[in-house]
């Protein structure tokens, strides 16, 4: 011991040195950056502004002056000019730099140190902050937490493990969660079963009446069972009852087929077999014996049915009886000429037969073939007229049509749009016809001249108006006014919901399904009827609702009035009749001729004739047989035989005999009609009633009577004779069995005791007695109950006088005489069957067996839930799944992306392809191929496995998903074959084309073809000054500056001028634009031609005089008169001429006076006269006219001699002195020309209107509102659901899409788009009208409603654009995952990836001895027997070797040559050696085997203890 003590104290901090030397060797401490150890490197981000230059812009409007504007040389404009300016703005960006810290677990003391040299140790201070156990890591640590709690997301205080969030931990009904655990729970009836997880119900009746839906019978205090009422049985779960099927067991009874009347089990037979006289089995109808089979030759009997048999040298026919000589030798009677036939011959067994091509038929003699006049017997497909030719016919049109290319339609032609309409002003088309219109204005002269009408414009009538022109006067043949007439049209109108056009007709006379419209005032009628009352089917070729379909059947087909589906003929397929030939041809392209009798069609490949329906036989020549119709023949009448005259054998309509109607002819006629189709009514007097067949009058007698006269009652008083009853006793009793007798007034029969049924025929029901039943039975449950005396029977397991006491305990069967015989069992029985009450998983009669398989439970009476081949557990039910299923009942399959046994394998399907979740094969979506559905479709080829061919048309793409064409620019429609529309171009058509002035555009460009007279990129701009015409191209030719229609080039003259040249000035005394002014001029003769100026006669000027001093021409010239003497204006002589006086001789002599100084009295004595100022003359004043002025104006004139013409417009009157007009309601203005302005109507528009948006009549002030508003002044909307013109069209929106209630649009809520917002939201899409994105990731599916995200597993955020938090996986993040040992789960399926170094399904094993790496995959190579790091695969080497794998021996080289000894085995073995102890206090983490166990070298040293000893005296041993 001294000398160990020696050694400790001299050469202690010698050893130490060197012993740590020797650490460092082989366990590095630190990274090494730069030469300094464990420092690290890390980027920080630093936050940086600068200025950044942003320019903007700005446009402005700057006048100035420009030349060659029209008309003249310069004129103003307007530029625009745009100006720009910088400004700047602040931005922020993030940039890097690099920043040198003590690596993780490292610290450095002073500043002055070279590096970060002193390991931290987290979990030494304060437990690192854990609340569970701190694990110590080089350069970090970690909390851990006792099992049964988790680490909280701060990674280092524990919470509890809720494993009831999980799946309710596994339990059956209720799980409990605890600190650190958890239990399961049962409800109220059941308890805990031995796995303690499911339940199993405790037996009592106590407890929700045990479950039973009826009555509930507690056996014993563990055991109860169920029962039903009477009329009942249990279902197989033995809890829930049903009625009981008499048909259900053994078929009732029944051989063939049972039905359950009330109850009762009632036995039928197939056809062909009638009910034996058991009521119970069937025996065979012999068809041949009954003579109902209707054979021509042989009848064979067979079960249920017969066959016909032929004679030799016959074969049977298509309808199966009859029979038809074959003909052995062929003679072809067509052979010698042509069988006489004058177009096609047939040879038959009677002889040739001769048919006619089309367009002729067949002449009485049979052989010749005579013109077909198809435009009289109807067969010609003319609208309007029908030309007949021989062996044809061909259409033509009236005027204003011209025929359609199918040769038989005739389409209007638009005059209008042609240069033939000759009108002036403005052409209106019409169907066949067309109008010419004016301008306001004007009107229409003989020869489609124009005159001026003041204010009248010709258009075309409202609704209920007829509007005529006439171009002779209504009236005086010297007045020549044209006037337009209004006469309003007759209607009808019904009152108190009665329609059609006698007021005879209500919605109760509607017929076939037919509904009253809304206003009920017709009958709105289901497809394919029509008429007021929807009587008239759908005419030859229409179909569908209103009859508005046309028909698109081929070659003959006839279409369903109802669907519009074709019925083709014989021979003749396809969905429109148009896989075949026409009749009377075949072959591929039908160009081959056959010959088939009554015109029938034959095969398209072989020529065979082909019979048309109601035709039968080698050469269609005869008539199907009565009672069968259709193509062969093959289809029976449903027609009531015994009602009916005849079944039409084409279509096998019924005619019915006379009383009888229906389809089948199954109803007589209604009380009060007789007759065929019941259409005479009935002439009884009174209420008697007639006969349905003849009419003949009916008098009945009271019930229970009969005679002639019905006088049986007043002369004998007897019923009617046995087996008749009802009114004349008529009625034939039905045969009352049992005893019962017929009452001879009601017929029924009258049952004895015991017996009830309308005849008698059935017992009592159970639990009734007696005289018609009326007495209950008080046997109890299923006891028989005697039905005449009412004595109880007991059933097994009751006994008693009322059968209400059950068997006791032990006991069972009938009157309680057996024992139960019982294991796995408390002993007791089923006291009815004797089958034992087995405990839960046991059944047997005597419990002795499991559960069958399907079942478990108490008396296996559970069904098993299990799905998809899982196991059951036979006692409670708990299920075993097989690979690609989950869940309790291994009902769910395995979620998306995984399959295999427990779902744990992950499937590799790509572009949303399913995954097969049994065995992980990929079924790829369509447009998608390969084993992992990762290449797209080939072109040209698309859908489900690629298999679909693309049939894009215009060189358009295919979608390789939907086939759907993608488009080039200007095509659009489903295979791209539509060109785009008027007014779109571009790709989809969905640019809208900018061209103006009905310039038609490029469908693929969008550019511009401009019409004559325009020009520019949209053709906006007119022809320039001097052009017009196509692209502007052609020289004007007007003269006196005349302006040229940019159009034609035609001229438009400036006042003055006329011409077609506006070369001709305007003749005198007219002047203006058309020279149509006429110059009004009192003191001159003519007129300016341009302005209407007049040019003024000496001394005048306008309308007045020379001023007083001038006189002559202009009155330019100075009077020369003495001061004070007036001067002549005219000639200039001194004083004023006769009439005229004053300064200035403008004023006339006042009235009554005239002549020179006005000195003369007027001699005019009548009232509305007046003398002229000059000569004396008398006149008539001004508005009126005649020999005594006793005359007013004629209307339309006023003034002097009524010479001028009124100017008022609109039906206003004008005053007869001075023209001012007054104008009717609604007009104002100087000439009545201006309607009321907005808001005012009525005389000189005083009056206020409030019409909201809509518009006021300005003569009544009544509100004409907009579409979409209604009320007395248009401020109420429509109300939901109608919109339009007085809001009569009813709205189409679905899924509470808003109506607009102007136009009908649709706008639709969240999730629905399309024009009715009948569709949901496309993929991708939400929102209002689906105009939304979703912004989903990661694919991510959105609510169409409100856009929010549904994330895939392994996802979450608002866009699923975040992946699951380390440590959750899973729908919503929502479970923990369950690796150990640091690893980390996948997001979406929460599988283990683990850490290199660790193993299983939740990194919970290490790797073994001798592994290490990613999943354990990789042998350690060190030597020997060495272990190695099992993540790096490091090798760990012992004291005295080195290397990479520890076989290199240094202990010699260097351990010998230390100036001591090693301490002694005793030493190093001792782990409480003071030296020991500091060595291992003082090495590095990293040399440690284990995060949280301080490890020595001892353990490698104590393997090699001979080594030891022998190193004791210093010596090595390498």
């Amino acid at each position: 011991m001294g000398k160990v003590n020696s050694i400790d104290k001299g050469w202690e901090p010698v050893a130490l040195q060197i012993i740590i030397i020797l650490l460092l060797l082989y366990c590095p401490l630190s990274i090494d950056l730069g030469g300094v150890p464990n420092v690290c490197s890390e980027q920080e981000l630093a936050m940086v502004g600068h200025r950044q230059p942003c320019v903007q812009a700005f446009t402005r409007l700057v006048k100035m002056w420009k030349q060659d504007c029209a008309g003249q040389r310069w004129c103003m404009a307007y530029e625009r000019r745009t100006s720009y300016y910088t400004i700047y703005k602040q931005v922020y960006s993030m940039e890097h730099h690099t920043v040198f810290k003590c690596c993780p677990g490292w610290s450095q003391k002073k500043d002055d140190e070279a590096g970060c040299l002193h390991y931290v140790n987290e979990c030494a201070i304060a437990n690192g902050g854990c609340q569970g156990q701190c694990c110590n890591m080089i350069g970090s640590y970690y909390c851990k937490c006792p099992a049964g709690q988790k680490l909280r997301e701060d990674r280092t205080s524990c919470e509890d493990i809720d494993e009831c969030a999980v799946r309710s931990g596994g339990c059956q009904q209720s799980c409990v969660n605890t600190l650190g655990s958890y239990h399961c729970e049962c409800h109220a009836g059941h308890k805990l079963h031995a796995d303690s997880r499911t339940c199993i119900g405790v037996s009592s009746c106590a407890v929700n009446n045990g479950g039973c839906e009826h009555e509930c019978v507690q056996m014993s205090e563990d055991h109860y069972r169920c029962q039903c009422h009477t009329r009942y049985q249990l279902k197989r779960d033995g809890k829930h009852c049903e009625k009981i099927d008499p048909c259900a067991s053994g078929n009732g009874g029944c051989l063939q087929i049972c039905q359950n009347e009330s109850g009762l089990a009632e036995c039928e037979c197939y056809s062909g077999y009638r009910l034996s006289a058991d009521g119970k089995s069937c025996a065979d109808v012999d068809e041949c014996a009954e003579g109902t089979a209707k054979c021509t030759h042989h009848c064979v009997n067979t079960l249920g049915s017969f066959a016909c048999v032929c004679n030799p040298g016959f074969e049977l026919g298509a309808d199966g009886r009859q029979c038809y000589r074959i003909e052995m030798e062929i003679v072809n009677s067509c052979e010698d000429d042509n069988g006489g036939c004058l177009h096609h011959c047939e040879h038959s067994t009677n002889g040739p037969l001769c048919s006619c091509n089309q367009g002729y038929r067949l002449d009485l003699d049979g052989k010749t073939c005579t013109d077909l006049d198809e435009c009289v017997t109807g067969d010609a497909c003319c609208s309007q007229f029908c030309i007949n030719y021989i062996g044809g016919y061909e259409c033509s049109c009236k005027a204003g049509f011209r025929l359609h290319p199918d040769g038989c339609e005739c389409d209007d032609v638009d005059e209008c749009l042609s240069d033939t309409d000759g009108c002036d002003q403005y052409c209106i088309n019409s169907l066949g016809s067309y109008e010419c219109t004016c301008e306001e204005g004007y009107r229409l002269k003989e020869g489609l001249e124009i005159a001026r009408i003041p204010g009248f414009r010709f258009r075309r009538p409202p609704q209920l108006l007829h509007f005529s022109t006439s171009l002779d006067s209504f009236y005086d043949e010297e007045e020549e006014e044209i006037r337009g007439e209004l006469t309003v049209a007759h209607q009808v109108v019904c009152l108190h919901n009665m329609f059609g056009s006698d007021c005879s007709l209500s919605c109760s006379d509607c017929m076939n399904r037919g509904k009253c419209n809304s206003d009920n005032s017709s009958c709105d009628c289901p497809p394919g009827w029509t008429g007021i009352i929807c009587n008239e089917t759908c005419s030859m070729g229409t179909y569908g609702k209103d009859c508005s379909s046309l028909c698109k059947c081929q070659n003959g087909g006839s279409c369903d009035p109802v669907t519009g589906w074709c019925r083709c003929p014989p021979g003749i397929n396809g969905k429109f009749c148009e896989d075949g030939c026409p009749k009377g041809r075949f072959g591929k392209h039908c160009n081959k001729k056959c010959n088939c009798a009554n015109n029938g069609y034959c095969h398209r490949l072989y020529g065979a004739c082909l019979c048309d329906p109601g035709l039968y036989g080698r050469f269609c020549h005869l008539t199907c047989p009565k009672w069968v119709f259709g193509a062969g023949c093959s289809e029976e009448c449903h027609c009531l035989k015994e009602n009916t005259l005849v079944c039409d054998p084409r279509n096998g309509t019924c005619t019915c005999r006379p009383g009888y109607e229906g389809s089948k002819c199954q109803r007589e006629c209604l009380p009060g009609f007789y007759g065929a189709s019941c259409q005479q009514r009935c002439s009884c007097p009174g209420a008697s009633l007639c006969d349905h067949e003849t009419g003949r009058c009916r008098h009945p007698c009271p019930a229970g009577f009969y005679g002639e006269n019905c006088l049986n009652r007043m002369y004998l008083e007897a019923y009617c004779p046995e087996g008749s009853w009802g009114v004349n006793c008529h009625s034939v009793c039905e045969p009352c069995e049992n005893g019962g007798l017929c009452h001879p007034v009601t017929g029924t029969c009258e049952c004895p005791s015991g017996y009830t049924g309308k005849y008698c025929n059935a017992s009592c029901p159970a639990g009734y007695h007696g005289k018609e039943c009326l007495l209950q039975c008080s046997c109890h449950t299923d006891a028989q109950c005697n039905p005449v005396t009412g004595e109880c029977t007991c059933p097994p397991g009751w006994i008693g006088r009322d059968c209400k006491q059950p068997c006791g305990s032990g006991s069972w069967g009938q009157l309680c005489g057996n024992s139960c015989d019982c294991r796995n069992s408390d002993g007791s029985c089923n006291p009815v069957t004797g089958v034992c009450f087995c405990e839960a998983g046991y059944t047997g009669k005597r419990c002795e067996q499991r559960c069958p398989k399907g079942t478990f439970g108490l008396s296996c009476k559970h069904s098993c839930q299990c799905k998809n081949g899982a196991i059951c557990d036979h006692m409670s039910g708990a299920c075993t799944c097989t690979a690609g299923w989950m869940g309790t009942f291994c009902e769910k399959a395995c979620p998306d992306g995984f399959f295999g046994l427990d779902c744990h394998q992950v499937c590799n399907c790509k572009n949303g392809a399913v995954c097969n979740h049994i065995d992980g094969t990929c079924q790829c979506l369509p447009g998608w191929i390969g084993p992992s559905c990762e290449q797209a479709c080939h072109i040209n080829t698309y859908g489900q496995s690629c298999r679909q061919r693309c049939n894009c048309k215009n060189a358009a793409l295919c979608d390789h998903i939907t086939g759907a064409c993608i488009c080039t620019a200007g095509w659009r429609g489903p295979v791209c074959q539509e060109a785009c529309p008027l007014g779109l171009y571009g790709k989809d058509c969905l640019q809208h084309c900018i061209c103006q002035n009905q310039a038609t555009c490029d469908p693929a460009t969008g550019e511009c073809l401009c019409p004559k007279g325009w020009t520019g990129i949209a053709c906006e701009l007119e022809c320039e000054a001097g052009k017009y015409g196509e692209r502007c191209q052609q020289s004007c030719s007007c003269s006196n500056g005349g302006i040229c229609d940019h159009r034609s080039g035609k001229c438009t003259c400036r006042p003055g001028w006329i011409g077609d040249h506006c070369d001709t000035p305007c003749p005198n005394g007219s002047f203006g634009e058309r020279c149509e002014g006429l110059c009004d001029c009192e003191h001159s003769s003519s007129c300016n031609p341009q302005t209407g100026v007049c040019h003024c006669e000496m001394g005048w000027r306008g309308e007045q005089s020379c001023l007083p001093g001038y006189y002559g021409s202009n009155c330019t010239e100075r009077c020369k008169c003495p001061p004070g003497v007036p001067c002549n204006h005219v000639s200039g002589e001194c004083g004023c001429p006769p009439g005229f006086v004053g300064s200035g001789c403008k004023r006339t002599c006042l009235p009554g006076t005239y002549g020179e100084n006005c000195n003369q009295v007027c001699q005019c004595s009548g009232k509305n006269e007046e003398c002229h100022h000059v000569t004396g003359k008398c006149g008539c004043l001004p508005g009126y006219y005649g020999i005594r002025c006793d005359l007013r104006c004629p209307k339309g004139t006023y003034g002097p001699h009524c010479r001028k013409a009124c100017q008022c417009l609109n039906g206003g009157h004008c005053d007869i002195v001075t023209g001012a007009c007054d104008c009717l309601p609604g007009f104002i203005g100087a000439d009545c020309g201006k309607t009321c302005p907005e808001h005012h109507y009525g005389k000189d528009c005083a009056l206020f209107c409030s019409c909201g948006e809509g518009r006021c009549d300005s003569v009544t002030g009544e509100c004409y509102c907009p579409p979409g508003r209604i009320g007395p002044n248009c401020l109420q909307l429509c109300p939901q659901g109608r919109y339009g013109p007085h809001c009569q069209l009813k709205c189409l929106c679905k899924n509470g899409g808003i109506c607009d209630p102007v136009n009908g649009t649709c706008i639709c809520g969240l999730g629905w788009t399309g024009r009715y917002c009948e569709k949901e939201c496309a993929l991708g899409k939400y929102g209002s009208d689906c105009q939304l994105d979703c912004a989903c990731q990661n694919n991510g599916t959105c609510n169409r409603f409100t856009g929010c995200c549904q994330c895939t597993e392994g996802y979450y955020g608002h866009s699923c654009n975040y992946t699951c938090p380390s440590g959750f996986y899973g729908l919503h993040c929502r479970y923990p995952c369950n690796c150990k040992n640091g690893a980390t789960c996948l997001p979406a399926t929460g599988l283990c990836v683990c850490a290199p170094g660790f193993q299983g399904v939740h990194c919970e094993k290490g790797c073994p001895a001798g592994m290490f790496g990613d999943k354990c995959k990789h042998h350690c190579e060190c030597a020997g027997s060495n272990r190695c790091d099992p993540v790096t695969g490091k090798c760990f080497c012992p004291p005295g070797t080195t290397g990479d794998r520890c076989d290199v021996d240094t202990c010699n080289s260097v351990l010998t040559k230390l100036p001591f000894p090693l301490p002694d085995r005793e030493v190093l073995l001792n782990p409480f050696h003071a030296g020991h102890f500091f060595l291992l206090k003082m090495a590095p983490a990293n040399c440690f085997l284990q995060p949280c166990n301080f490890t020595s070298l001892s353990e490698e040293t104590s393997r090699r203890p001979s080594e030891l000893d022998n190193n004791k005296g210093g010596k090595s041993k390498g």
